[in-house]
C-alpha cells in the first residue's frame, strides 16, 4: 500500500504503532519501579499520529521529546506517563 501527501510526495510508513509511539522505561536503576515496562508516550511526533511520514520528516522528534528525562521511584505504571 502506498500513501501520498497533498503535494504528491510519496509517504513512508512510520516506525511507530499506527500513530502512537512507545518506549521502554528504565531497567530499574536508581530505584525506578518501571523495570523496562513499555510506556505509551502518546501521539507520534514524527508522523503526527497518521502512521505515515514524509521522507524529510524529523525522525529524531520522539527522542528529543524525552531526552534528559528520568522517572524515579513510582515511575509510569501504564497509560500516558501515569503518575508523571
Amino acid at each position: 500500500m502506498k500513501a501520498y501527501d497533498d503535494d504528491g510526495t510519496e509517504l513512508v510508513r512510520c516506525h511507530c504503532d499506527n500513530g502512537e509511539w512507545w518506549t521502554e522505561c528504565c531497567n530499574g536503576a536508581n530505584g525506578c519501579d518501571c523495570h523496562g515496562q513499555p510506556i505509551n508516550m502518546g501521539t507520534c511526533n514524527v508522523c503526527g499520529g497518521t502512521g505515515w511520514r514524509r521522507p524529510d520528516a524529523d525522525t529524531m522528534a520522539n527522542v528529543r521529546t524525552i531526552q534528559g528525562r528520568c522517572f524515579v521511584g513510582a515511575g509510569p505504571t501504564s497509560g500516558y506517563w501515569a503518575g508523571r
